[in-house]
Protein backbone atom coordinates (compact mmCIF):
# COMPACT_ATOMS: atom_id res chain seq x y z
CA UNK A 1 0.00 0.00 0.00
CA UNK A 2 1.27 3.45 -0.86
CA UNK A 3 1.79 5.96 1.94
CA UNK A 4 -0.85 8.20 0.33
CA UNK A 5 -3.36 5.32 0.56
CA UNK A 6 -2.47 4.77 4.22
CA UNK A 7 -3.01 8.45 5.04
CA UNK A 8 -6.27 8.46 3.11
CA UNK A 9 -7.47 5.50 5.16
CA UNK A 10 -6.23 7.02 8.43
CA UNK A 11 -8.33 10.13 7.75
CA UNK A 12 -11.40 8.34 6.36
CA UNK A 13 -10.74 9.98 2.99
CA UNK A 14 -10.61 13.57 4.28
CA UNK A 15 -6.92 14.20 3.58
CA UNK A 16 -6.43 14.86 -0.14
CA UNK A 17 -4.73 16.99 -2.77
CA UNK A 18 -1.83 19.21 -1.79
CA UNK A 19 -2.38 18.55 1.91
CA UNK A 20 -2.03 14.79 1.28
CA UNK A 21 1.10 15.31 -0.83
CA UNK A 22 2.70 17.42 1.93
CA UNK A 23 1.86 14.79 4.55
CA UNK A 24 3.36 12.00 2.40
CA UNK A 25 6.58 14.00 2.01
CA UNK A 26 6.80 14.81 5.74
CA UNK A 27 6.30 11.17 6.74
CA UNK A 28 8.68 9.85 4.07
CA UNK A 29 11.35 12.27 5.31
CA UNK A 30 10.74 11.53 9.02
CA UNK A 31 13.65 9.12 9.56
CA UNK A 32 16.17 11.59 8.14
CA UNK A 33 14.66 14.68 9.81
CA UNK A 34 16.12 15.98 13.10
CA UNK A 35 14.68 13.98 15.99
CA UNK A 36 13.56 14.82 19.47
CA UNK A 37 15.96 13.42 22.06
CA UNK A 38 13.55 10.61 23.08
CA UNK A 39 13.06 9.39 19.50
CA UNK A 40 15.74 6.81 18.88
CA UNK A 41 14.45 4.79 15.94
CA UNK A 42 12.97 5.16 12.48
CA UNK A 43 9.77 3.52 13.78
CA UNK A 44 9.35 6.25 16.42
CA UNK A 45 10.07 8.93 13.83
CA UNK A 46 7.44 7.44 11.51
CA UNK A 47 4.94 7.08 14.39
CA UNK A 48 5.32 10.73 15.36
CA UNK A 49 5.06 11.88 11.75
CA UNK A 50 1.96 9.77 11.19
CA UNK A 51 0.38 11.15 14.38
CA UNK A 52 0.79 14.72 13.19
CA UNK A 53 -1.49 14.31 10.14
CA UNK A 54 -4.84 12.58 10.93
CA UNK A 55 -6.13 15.64 12.79
CA UNK A 56 -9.83 15.26 13.47
CA UNK A 57 -9.71 11.46 13.67
CA UNK A 58 -7.14 11.19 16.44
CA UNK A 59 -7.45 11.20 20.20
CA UNK A 60 -4.55 11.29 22.65
CA UNK A 61 -4.47 11.20 26.44
CA UNK A 62 -3.03 9.34 29.39
CA UNK A 63 -6.50 9.20 30.99
CA UNK A 64 -9.25 7.01 29.59
CA UNK A 65 -12.11 9.45 30.24
CA UNK A 66 -10.15 12.28 28.56
CA UNK A 67 -9.44 10.04 25.58
CA UNK A 68 -13.17 9.31 25.41
CA UNK A 69 -14.00 13.02 25.47
CA UNK A 70 -11.80 13.54 22.41
CA UNK A 71 -13.40 10.59 20.64
CA UNK A 72 -16.81 12.02 21.55
CA UNK A 73 -15.85 15.32 19.87
CA UNK A 74 -15.24 13.52 16.56
CA UNK A 75 -18.95 12.73 16.28
CA UNK A 76 -22.06 14.91 16.27
CA UNK A 77 -23.70 12.71 18.89
CA UNK A 78 -21.88 10.18 21.04
CA UNK A 79 -22.60 8.77 24.52
CA UNK A 80 -20.80 10.10 27.56
CA UNK A 81 -18.03 8.12 29.24
CA UNK A 82 -19.51 4.99 30.86
CA UNK A 83 -18.13 5.39 34.39
CA UNK A 84 -20.65 2.86 35.75
CA UNK A 85 -19.36 0.19 33.36
CA UNK A 86 -15.88 0.42 34.86
CA UNK A 87 -17.05 0.46 38.47
CA UNK A 88 -16.50 -3.30 38.92
CA UNK A 89 -13.74 -3.81 36.34
CA UNK A 90 -10.83 -4.15 38.81
CA UNK A 91 -9.01 -1.34 37.02
CA UNK A 92 -9.17 -2.94 33.59
CA UNK A 93 -9.84 -0.78 30.53
CA UNK A 94 -11.08 -3.81 28.58
CA UNK A 95 -14.82 -3.32 29.35
CA UNK A 96 -14.58 0.28 28.13
CA UNK A 97 -12.91 -0.68 24.86
CA UNK A 98 -15.41 -3.47 24.23
CA UNK A 99 -18.26 -1.00 24.85
CA UNK A 100 -16.57 1.60 22.63
CA UNK A 101 -16.08 -0.98 19.88
CA UNK A 102 -19.84 -1.61 19.83
CA UNK A 103 -20.61 2.13 19.76
CA UNK A 104 -18.20 2.81 16.90
CA UNK A 105 -19.47 -0.14 14.86
CA UNK A 106 -22.96 1.41 14.87
CA UNK A 107 -21.78 4.55 13.06
CA UNK A 108 -20.95 4.95 9.34
CA UNK A 109 -22.68 1.63 8.73
CA UNK A 110 -22.45 2.10 4.94
CA UNK A 111 -18.67 2.19 5.36
CA UNK A 112 -18.64 -0.89 7.63
CA UNK A 113 -18.68 1.12 10.86
CA UNK A 114 -15.80 2.83 12.63
CA UNK A 115 -12.97 1.21 14.53
CA UNK A 116 -10.39 2.46 17.01
CA UNK A 117 -6.73 1.65 16.54
CA UNK A 118 -3.99 2.44 19.00
CA UNK A 119 -0.47 3.51 18.05
CA UNK A 120 2.46 2.10 20.02
CA UNK A 121 5.98 3.44 20.03
CA UNK A 122 5.31 7.16 20.13
CA UNK A 123 7.77 7.65 22.99
CA UNK A 124 5.25 9.04 25.50
CA UNK A 125 2.84 7.76 28.16
CA UNK A 126 -0.09 9.00 26.11
CA UNK A 127 -2.44 6.60 24.41
CA UNK A 128 -2.70 7.72 20.82
CA UNK A 129 -5.72 6.35 19.02
CA UNK A 130 -7.24 6.85 15.60
CA UNK A 131 -10.84 6.43 14.51
CA UNK A 132 -10.88 4.75 11.10
CA UNK A 133 -13.34 2.89 8.93
CA UNK A 134 -13.57 -0.68 10.18
CA UNK A 135 -13.19 -2.03 6.65
CA UNK A 136 -9.71 -0.43 6.50
CA UNK A 137 -8.39 -1.55 9.89
CA UNK A 138 -6.42 -4.60 8.77
CA UNK A 139 -4.90 -2.78 5.79
CA UNK A 140 -3.84 0.11 8.03
CA UNK A 141 -2.29 -2.19 10.65
CA UNK A 142 -0.37 -4.13 7.99
CA UNK A 143 0.86 -1.03 6.13
CA UNK A 144 2.02 0.61 9.36
CA UNK A 145 3.83 -2.60 10.36
CA UNK A 146 5.87 -2.39 7.16
CA UNK A 147 7.09 1.00 8.41
CA UNK A 148 7.91 -0.48 11.84
CA UNK A 149 4.92 1.23 13.48
CA UNK A 150 2.79 -0.99 15.70
CA UNK A 151 -0.95 -0.43 15.58
CA UNK A 152 -3.54 -2.54 17.39
CA UNK A 153 -7.23 -2.57 18.17
CA UNK A 154 -7.51 -1.89 21.94
CA UNK A 155 -9.93 -4.79 22.65
CA UNK A 156 -7.47 -7.21 21.03
CA UNK A 157 -4.54 -5.63 22.86
CA UNK A 158 -6.18 -5.91 26.28
CA UNK A 159 -7.40 -9.47 25.68
CA UNK A 160 -3.81 -10.40 24.77
CA UNK A 161 -2.38 -8.87 27.94
CA UNK A 162 -4.94 -10.66 30.07
CA UNK A 163 -4.12 -13.98 28.39
CA UNK A 164 -0.38 -13.48 28.93
CA UNK A 165 -0.56 -12.61 32.61
CA UNK A 166 -3.77 -14.41 33.52
CA UNK A 167 -5.39 -11.30 34.95
CA UNK A 168 -6.68 -7.92 33.93
CA UNK A 169 -4.08 -5.22 33.25
CA UNK A 170 -3.84 -2.33 35.69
Amino acid sequence: MLLSELLTKLTCGDLEGEELDEAVTAISDAPSAPRDEWSDSDAQAYAMAILSHPGGYMASSDKLDELHKQIQEIFDEFPDFPYELLKDSDGSARPYFEWLDTELAQRAVDEGGYDLIQIDGNGTDEMDALVVYRRDTNDIIQAAALMGVTLARPPTYYRGIEAMVGKRPD
